[in-house]
């Protein structure tokens, strides 16, 4: 499966769990895609923080944290206000917008 592919499943993924105002650990992420583990995440979720940006939507990413600090990682460059930014995410009516495709995603996988 390609980058783009991996990032449209985690997408999906993302929007539910801002729809239900939830983080998600990486763990939980790698576990919903059946990954060995979270390691193999950083460049699927810089797809969608790279897509985000370039959208000017809220960034999505910013739901995935670090099961013990409970923050993203540091790659996640886009957020200056985590706080400000991640209920910039919950309140986004991701439902409403026409839905995201594979081919949107892989200019910038």
């Amino acid at each position: 499966m390609t980058r783009s592919e991996r990032a449209m499943q985690v997408w999906q993924i993302l929007i539910g769990a801002a729809h239900n105002r939830q983080t998600l650990t990486y763990g939980q992420v790698a576990e919903h895609l059946e990954f060995e583990g979270a390691g193999v995440l950083a460049p699927i979720l810089g797809c969608i923080m790279s897509y985000c940006e370039a959208k000017n939507l809220p960034p999505l990413t910013c739901l995935v944290v670090n099961k013990t600090t409970g923050l993203p990682g540091a790659g996640l460059t886009t957020v200056e206000d985590l706080p400000t930014e991640r209920e910039a995410v919950y309140n986004q009516n991701w439902f409403a917008m026409y839905p995201v495709q594979i081919p949107d995603l892989e200019s910038h996988a």
